[in-house]
């Protein structure tokens, strides 16, 4: 095996960002192995918030001056990337922004000097993770077919980026069509899964199947609701605890009937999930951020609860979802020809997608709006209680991600405890959603005693909160707004439930 060597006197790394997050994970290892880190503004200010030090391309570069556009595009950062002086930057990680942000020259120029200087040119975090294991168990060399596969990576999306600039009159070009089975409804056939250029590691296309027959159009669209919401979920924890439990969704139809989260043992989780909804789970989907191993995946297979408790004891999901799955979970879920296994690797540290726009397709065109890339962060919360518990601050994130990112009718309401989601409900009022979930929960026999809720929208009058109250919910997320906000934030107050009240822009009505 041939290594592609890093000379110590070239331990320079350049950092160029979308999300400057991403440096947080890799720009510690680095320097623990002896690496210089050179980076972009954002990314200097990210990691500084995190106390790490780094240095800013224009200080790099020493030049005092200031010119209409970015110091990455300076003929100096060509000297570094294309000769081996001094200061040659030996590696280089440039996650580009997306198109429908504008056309980012500055990256795809990074990446093109990094790729013609023979660096180590990285553009999305799985590579880098596999950089960076390599440099940690090879004495910061890495092997040089990876070098020279990411080389070529680095070209093929050069390539992609500006074949899409050509093609900006359809906001989301396809290039790749996959034929899927026909749906759950004779219409739907034939249906395809149409790809983008750069989809992300997380797009649809870039799950393998293990087993089960070809998906359908259904089971696409459920996984796309079960990705958004689990990336949702993960960021929020991250940004607040600065990692994720293990987390398990369970729904039909793309929306949540179940899910729970442990930050112990998956199984935990799992079990949560299941039993949030027994009934409606049947024939659903379960995604989630861990392998899937055979006590799992025994797990959901069946049940001797579920038997006791609906006269069936298998859960006859169509659709499980997970970073990794062992053999004997393949083996034993594999048995129902028409349960579909999803593998993605991203799952295990899955993030939002930062695209700056949404389409939904209309008569005659397309609606555009931004995406709903919202997530908690409670430090920026005045009136979180400083004693309030750890179980209910993670269950009030569960009600919240739930009730923003279920499609149940408009007006979603949540109702969670001990981190397990009890029901959701929706419909044309707060008060139609909120008896929706009273009875789903009631009906399943969870006793809401002591219960967190969570609602996508403003309370315009108290008549809603009084059901909340009656149900014995004691803790609560909603936006502020609406006229009667202090009579409603008074009521609150009065019935000793403690409500978090969020900034009117966490208003829902995400899923129009």
């Amino acid at each position: 095996m041939s290594f592609a060597k890093t000379t110590p006197s070239h331990r320079i790394a350049l950092f160029s960002l979308n999300d400057p997050s991403d440096g947080l994970k890799f720009v510690p290892r680095l320097l623990g192995l002896g690496w210089r880190i050179v980076a972009t503004q954002n990314v200097v200010i990210k990691l500084a918030e995190s106390g790490i030090q780094t240095e800013e391309v224009s200080q790099f570069l020493g030049i005092q001056e200031s010119y209409p556009f970015p110091p990455t595009l300076h003929p100096k950062i060509e000297l570094a990337l294309t000769t081996l002086e001094a200061t040659a930057i030996d590696l280089v990680f440039d996650t580009t922004y997306p198109l429908g942000e504008g056309n980012d020259v500055g990256g795809h120029t990074l990446l093109a000097l990094a790729a013609k200087g023979n660096r180590i040119v990285v553009s999305n975090r799985k590579d880098m993770n596999e950089v960076i294991r390599q440099l940690l168990q090879n004495k910061n060399e890495i092997e040089a077919g990876l070098r020279e596969r990411l080389i070529v990576q680095a070209y093929e999306k050069i390539s992609n980026h500006y074949q899409a600039l050509a093609h900006q009159e359809e906001p989301n070009h396809a290039t790749t069509a996959y034929e899927l089975m026909e749906g759950e409804n004779p219409y739907q056939a034939p249906a395809h899964l149409l790809t983008v250029r750069d989809s992300g590691d997380l797009g649809l296309d870039k799950f393998k199947q293990l087993s089960g027959i070809k998906p359908c159009f259904t089971n696409m669209a459920d996984l796309d609701s079960l990705i958004k919401l689990m990336c949702v979920l993960v960021e929020t924890f991250i940004k607040n605890d600065g990692k994720a439990p293990y987390i398990t969704i369970a729904a039909k139809h793309g929306n949540s009937c179940g899910l729970s989260l442990s930050w112990d043992v998956p199984e935990k989780s799992v079990d949560g999930a299941l039993f949030g909804n027994p009934r409606a789970i049947w024939g659903g989907e379960v995604i989630t951020n861990f392998a899937i191993s055979e006590e799992v995946a025994c797990k959901l297979f069946q049940s001797q609860k579920r038997n006791k408790i609906l006269g069936d004891s298998h859960w006859m999901l169509d659709l499980v979802a997970a970073p990794e799955f062992q053999q004997g979970a393949i083996r034993l879920l594999g048995k129902r020809s028409s349960r579909k296994l999803f593998q993605n690797p991203t799952l295990f540290d899955p993030r939002l997608d930062h695209a700056p726009w949404v389409y939904r397709p209309v008569r005659g065109g397309y609606l555009r709006q931004p995406p709903n890339h919202l997530v908690l962060n409670w430090r920026d919360s005045p009136n979180m209680s400083g004693d309030t518990e750890k179980t209910v601050i993670d269950s009030m994130a569960v009600a919240w991600a739930v009730g923003w990112h279920s499609n149940h009718g408009g007006n979603e309401v949540s109702l969670v405890k001990g981190c397990d989601l009890l029901a959701v409900g929706g419909g044309p009022s707060t008060v139609d959603a909120i008896a929706t979930a009273l009875n789903r929960a009631k009906a399943c026999g969870h006793n809401l005693a002591g219960s967190v809720f969570a609602a996508d929208a403003f309370f315009p009058f108290t008549d809603a909160p009084e059901m909340l109250a009656q149900a014995g919910c004691a803790y609560g997320v909603v936006p502020k707004g609406g006229k009667n906000f202090e009579m409603v934030k008074e009521f609150f107050a009065r019935e000793q439930i403690k409500v978090h009240f969020l900034p009117e822009e966490y208003r829902g009505f995400c899923r129009h």
